[in-house]
């Protein structure tokens, strides 16, 4: 057998079996259970927790479907890239937003004061991923076609994914199940209504106008919808699987069509905010993500990055959670409120994926970085006090040295009040562009880690404000990284 034909026989086996029995994912059948669902309130959940060098882990319901909300996001940006890669549209295509795609979210990223103005597809996809952002979701799928989307979803010959909605038609299929007349809505009528009462427009649809959901209504909604749609689900395997092979094709083949989009993917999650799952990770690890929640229902996928400026990812973090009563008092509202039930639930159980994945690894030493220029730690209320200038002015480089001298002013700080909020202000310098990805670890008294991560790019000189309320008394431990490099420590006491 010649060598040519040896390599399209294996070609056509590796095509067949992913498409039939999803090769990849075979090695997460040998991990442990993860068992999350003992603890959980109320809730079934599924995981992959997986790291590609050492093989820790675990696993949870790994078949079974769950309603990811809009995690399912992360499939019209691959869509979308790879429309843009076939030469069918570019990142910087134009769209209006018109008040016809304005659905009225708390959450929504593009507002009512937005309406009119033009935006790039690029900027569509960021806040798309970085945002959850609704109306810009629904604006990318009208933009390729929500045929294509789910052609994209097809074509990846995956099990365990649904049909991809946006989430307009969802809140009009939900007011459908209380009434048949919203199916002849449009959507961002329906959208308004649901999420913020608004029936000024709805005249020429109902006599006499409906008045506000109440919250059993709410509720009644949500229940009969996820009880029968089959859209906006899918497996933790069938994530994994998406990621595998989006990881494959970076080390197999980066230039192809499947690694430009795993390139440009990973990049935009990158800019997400740490999500509860990871609030409790080490800040050596920066954290790619995409959530998804809803009534009773939270859904975060998150790929890890150990090297700096990597797009390779070295570690996987998926976790579906959903109640299946929602008319029980502590039902997972559809927000990001650290208080809901299921956020806090996911926030505590970081605490063990982190030592799944990393075990009892001490911190990396704190080392100076000469572009950490200054920091100062103190109240909120003194941060912000330097910090409002600044802001005004756009944030523009030459303002930076008048804020640093302002914060400079103040003597430092190491103890506050419980109730306070320990802020810091950071000056940078010598950024030349690159990029400057901050990890910011608060460490309870009790040893709970909360997390953020941010960046900064494009100016040599910026500043960075950021806080975390105190919420107990004890000693409080703040650490930075920078690039994934420890760069600062301290301990705090509250009283």
């Amino acid at each position: 057998m010649t060598r040519t034909l040896l390599i399209l026989l294996l070609v056509c086996c590796v095509r067949a079996e992913v498409a039939h029995g999803q090769p990849r994912t075979a090695v997460l059948e040998t991990l442990p259970p993860c068992n999350f669902s003992a603890s959980a309130p109320n809730a079934r959940v599924g995981a992959v927790v997986y790291h590609f060098a050492t093989g820790a882990g675990c696993i949870e319901r790994l078949d079974e479907l769950f309603h990811v909300a809009s995690v399912p996001k992360i499939f019209v940006a691959g869509a979308y890239y790879d429309w843009v890669i076939r030469g069918l549209a570019s990142l910087n295509t134009p769209y209006v937003f018109s008040r016809d795609y304005y659905m009225a979210g708390n959450e929504d990223c593009l507002t009512e004061s937005d309406i009119g103005n033009t935006f790039r597809s690029v900027e569509l996809v960021e806040k798309m991923i970085n945002c959850s952002d609704n109306p810009s979701t629904w604006m990318l799928m009208d933009a390729i076609g929500w045929g294509r989307v789910n052609d994209y979803v097809r074509e990846l010959g995956i099990d365990g994914l649904s049909p991809v909605l946006p989430y307009s038609e969802v809140d009009r299929q939900k007011l459908t199940t209380l009434d048949e007349r919203w199916a002849r809505v449009p959507r961002a009528l329906a959208s308004r209504y649901f999420r913020r009462g608004m029936v000024g427009e709805l005249t020429p649809y109902f006599n006499p106008l409906p008045e506000r959901l109440t919250r059993e209504q709410f509720r009644t909604a949500n229940a009969r919808y996820f009880a029968t749609a089959s859209s906006n689900m899918a497996t933790p395997r069938a994530l994994a699987e998406y990621f595998f092979m989006l990881r494959a094709a970076q080390l197999d083949n980066p230039n192809s069509p499947n690694g430009l989009i795993a390139d440009r993917l990973f990049n935009v999650m990158l800019y997400t905010q740490r999500l509860f799952s990871t609030q409790g990770l080490r800040g050596e690890v920066l954290a790619g993500s995409k959530n998804g929640f809803d009534m009773g229902i939270v859904a975060e996928v998150n790929v890890l990055f150990e090297k700096p400026g990597s797009r390779l990812p070295d570690a996987l973090i998926i976790v579906f959670a959903q109640q299946d009563d929602l008319t029980v008092s502590n039902v997972q509202t559809p927000n990001v409120n650290p208080n809901s039930p299921l956020n806090r639930y996911l926030a505590q159980l970081s605490r063990r994926i982190d030592y799944l994945l990393y075990g009892d690894a001490p911190p990396s030493p704190v080392v100076a970085d000469s572009r950490l220029a200054s920091l100062t730690v103190q109240t909120r209320a003194n941060i912000e006090a330097c910090w409002g200038s600044y802001a005004r002015a756009n944030f523009a480089e030459s303002q930076v040295s008048a804020l640093a001298a302002c914060w400079g002013s103040y003597s430092a700080r190491q103890s506050f009040a419980r109730g306070d909020a320990l802020a810091m202000g950071l000056v940078l310098q010598g950024l030349r562009g690159a990029d400057t990805r901050f990890v910011f670890v608060f460490t309870a008294p009790d040893g709970q880690r909360y997390s953020y991560q941010t960046d900064r790019q494009y100016q040599d000189s910026s500043a960075i404000y950021w806080y975390h309320p105190l919420t107990a008394a004890g000693t409080w431990r703040v650490d930075i990284y920078l690039n994934a490099q420890r760069v600062y420590s301290q301990t705090v006491t509250v009283s």
